[in-house]
């Protein structure tokens, strides 16, 4: 039996993390080791966490992002192979069965299959549709990349690229880290529908918005606020907007939520660019 650490980086994660670690200490096959980093939680996630005899605390002294906490904690790991999960996502109980097997040979890494569960909130499914974290409902090799909220890897590899680039401070790091590995000759993903998890991430408009903004604006290959940077980014939201007014012209709750994200978007965007001048 392969002996697997995880790796749960985690910032003010009180909603979710006794839910997320409970999902782990009942895998079908154990983890021989659980660490969390705790990238300076302000609420209750550390005491809740104390509840868990079993896991391998690491407390950063400050704030310093997911790409900085991805490495940390494989850096700490004692195992070869370490997956990675955010402080957000329950594993099915056959998450680490079903993904193992896959890490073979030239394969050096594995994501599973997430599945947003609370899609009763109209926010929740607009985010299942328009940015869903997973590659379908079949196994895919060498898909274009791997979410990196449920994944699973070789210590080798991650130590070959020398680790997630920590310029990606809320996202964006598994896109680039996954384009960097297959750029190493022989080095494969694999995607793994059968890997299933769930996202306990619940949005309300402004929280939909947000996130969406960070993910393109933090995600985006021109770093440095701009205004050309700007105009480049709101172009590329006009696009998205209106693709999908074409498709949901008949969903009045989409189509607001298209409306309202499409204007949030521009003005975080601007005040961003306000703040670098």
């Amino acid at each position: 039996m392969k002996k697997v650490s995880i790796s749960i980086p985690v910032f003010n994660g009180e909603e979710t993390i006794k839910e997320v670690i409970e999902a782990i200490n009942s895998q079908s096959i154990k983890f021989d080791e659980i660490i969390l980093i705790n990238d300076c939680s302000t609420d209750n996630t550390m005491k809740i966490v104390d509840s868990f005899p079993n896991i391998k605390k690491i407390n950063n002294n400050e704030n310093k992002g997911l790409s900085y906490c991805r490495n940390l904690g494989i850096k700490s790991s004692k195992n070869q192979i370490v997956a990675g999960i955010d402080a957000d996502v329950v594993l099915d109980k056959y998450w680490l069965e079903n993904i193992i097997d896959n890490l073979k040979d030239d394969t050096v890494m594995c994501g599973g299959n997430l599945i947003e569960k609370y899609i009763d909130n109209k926010y929740n499914k607009w985010r299942s549709i328009y940015y869903k974290q997973n590659w379908g409902f079949n196994d895919m090799s060498n898909p274009p990349f791997l979410y990196g909220c449920n994944t699973i890897q070789k210590k080798s590899s991650w130590e070959a690229l020398n680790g997630y680039d920590e310029n990606f401070r809320s996202n964006g790091e598994d896109v680039d880290y996954s384009k960097r590995l297959t750029n190493i000759k022989n080095y494969k993903l694999f995607y793994s529908y059968k890997a299933k998890c769930y996202h306990l991430q619940n949005d309300d408009l402004d929280s939909l918005s947000n996130r969406v903004w960070r993910y393109h604006s933090y995600g985006y290959k021109i770093k440095k606020p701009s205004f050309y940077r700007f105009l480049k980014l709101t172009i590329k939201q006009f696009k998205f907007f209106f693709q999908r007014l074409m498709k949901d012209f008949l969903d009045l709750n989409f189509l607001l939520i298209n409306l309202i994200v499409l204007i949030n978007f521009i003005k975080l965007e601007f005040k961003r660019f306000l703040k670098s001048i």
